[in-house]
């Protein structure tokens, strides 16, 4: 009888299947002669536009090295890499490109990162409504350093060319006219006509830009198993300037758990929320109450618009919103959830 493979290594074989070579053996082969580790093995969660080992040596007390084979579409811009170094310190590693991988059908990038040693946020959040006083405080803890994520994006705006902006705006337009003409129906008419309403406040000079992370999930996000501390943000690959909000998804989604029937709310959902807004007001000095009102409205809408470009299609080869609406109910009922916020 076939043994069941994992819901990871089928990942990892969608990854190899469609190639000529390397195989999964052939990357970790070469994962060993650039590190010089004794020790190859899969990071616990991979992604699905690259294979990414854990190298170790038994006889080395450090870390260990992440090697990671990355598609074209998914480059390390070191460009981004270095920014995004600036705004969050060691929270991003560095990355180290080392060529194509040797004969690779289709190329394969090589890349080098130091190993962050803590959980991603997927393998530690509770799928429990009520939490106990020791897991409401470690969310708290991590709340808070997610504001204070938020708040450095926020007091590191960024230049952008007004053409790359204007067609970035453009692009959404098309994206929600898209939803709007196609059968079924899976946002209103009135949500769809709100949401265009709001990007040409989004997309103005006047409206901060931030280098957005741009695919800031739970498998993204490392944090500590004691006190849910944030460690380390890894995969930089889609990384753009955008308007501020446009991910602020990640906040919504960390204050409740999705099962078959759905998503739930933690009982302490509404203590989360406030608690990041007012440490993120914290170090963002300078506002009045009716200002800070109007700039948490206007990420809100960037929220909801980030949400439909991400629940709402299905994925390019590059992670970006293809033509294509999904048809996954998962993602479906993600969406419905984020615009109900």
């Amino acid at each position: 009888m076939t043994e069941e493979r994992s819901w990871a290594q089928q990942i990892v074989d969608r990854f190899f299947e469609v190639r000529e070579f390397p195989t999964q053996l052939d990357c970790d082969d070469h994962a060993r002669r650039i590190t010089g580790a004794s020790t190859v093995r899969e990071v616990d969660i991979p992604g699905s536009l690259s294979y990414t080992v854990l190298c170790t040596d038994s006889s080395d007390e450090r870390p260990g090295l992440i090697v990671s084979f990355r598609q074209r579409e998914s480059v390390l811009d070191q460009t981004v890499i270095e920014l995004a170094r600036f705004i969050h310190g060691d929270l991003v590693p560095a990355a180290t490109f080392h060529g194509n991988m040797p004969d690779s059908d289709p190329p394969l990038l090589v890349y080098t990162m130091a190993c962050l040693s803590d959980s991603p946020c997927l393998q530690l959040f509770s799928t429990e409504t009520e939490l106990s006083p020791r897991d409401e405080a470690r969310y708290m803890c991590f709340v808070e350093h997610l504001a204070r994520y938020f708040a450095r994006c926020w007091l590191n705006p960024q230049p952008v060319d007004p053409t790359v902006s204007a067609n970035y705006r453009d692009a959404i337009y098309h994206q929600l006219e898209r939803i709007r003409n196609a059968p079924p129906l899976i946002l209103s008419s009135t949500t769809i006509s709100e949401l265009e309403c709001s990007l040409p406040d989004l997309f103005s000079q006047e409206y901060m830009q931030v280098l957005t992370h741009n695919d800031l999930s739970q498998t993204n996000i490392l944090i500590s198993v004691d006190n849910f501390k944030i460690t380390g943000i890894v995969d930089w690959s889609l990384a753009k300037v955008l308007p501020f909000g446009m991910e602020l998804d990640t906040l919504l989604l960390s204050t409740r758990y999705m099962d078959l029937s759905g998503w739930h709310n933690y009982t302490c959902r509404e203590r989360m929320i406030s608690y990041f807004w007012d440490e993120f007001w914290a170090p963002c000095r300078g506002f009045d109450d009716k200002r800070q009102h109007e700039i948490r409205t206007m990420a809100m809408q960037a929220t909801k618009i980030g949400a439909v470009l991400r629940y709402a299609f299905q994925r390019n080869a590059d992670g970006s919103p293809s033509e294509e609406l999904t048809t996954s109910n998962w993602a479906l009922k993600t969406l419905k959830t984020l615009l109900r916020c």
